[in-house]
């Protein structure tokens, strides 16, 4: 009898290891894959000249899940480099469902026409922090848009998929 007692004692206090070690370690659900488009248009303020200027953007439109909203963003550009000028900086999309803060990587540029009057503008885009219906949402955006010098106006939008 005392043999039967030590085993079963030995199964509790092992079925008992087993079952805090598996509530201990915390549950992995998989990532959330997100499509993401947003589309904006507005002015573009450019300041200085020679190599590097100081570019500024504000626009209204809309993003999926954020709704619709304004982008911001400011940077710098080498306006040099003809007739692509490569640019970078941060910028952010607002809407009434939450936010993106995101960083223009290295080779985004603006193409210009053969006057430099309209440049077509590509590059992507790291999001960098996300809050609301996109919380810690983060992944890599592509943008394509217009940019007309004349009149200081863009139009943009970005596609992508995000993690969160």
């Amino acid at each position: 009898m005392r043999r039967f007692r030590v085993s079963l004692v030995a199964v509790m206090v092992a079925a008992l290891a087993a079952a805090a070690v598996a509530s201990a370690a915390p549950s992995k659900t998989p990532p959330k894959k997100v499509a993401f488009t947003a589309k904006y248009s507005g002015q573009v303020s450019i300041q200085g000249s020679g190599s590097a200027v100081a570019v500024s953007a504000t626009g209204t439109g809309s993003a999926t899940l954020i709704g619709a909203g304004k982008v911001t963003g400011s940077g710098t550009a080498d306006s040099t480099q003809q007739p692509c000028v490569p640019f970078g900086g941060t910028a952010s999309m607002t809407g009434a469902k939450g936010s993106i803060a995101f960083t223009v990587t290295a080779g985004a540029n603006g193409c210009g026409d053969e006057g430099g009057h309209v440049f077509s503008i590509t590059g992507h885009a790291t999001v960098t922090k996300a809050t609301g219906a996109l919380a810690k949402a983060k992944g890599a955006l592509k943008f394509t848009g217009i940019y007309n010098r004349d009149d200081g106006t863009f139009s943009i939008k970005f596609t992508g998929t995000l993690t969160k």
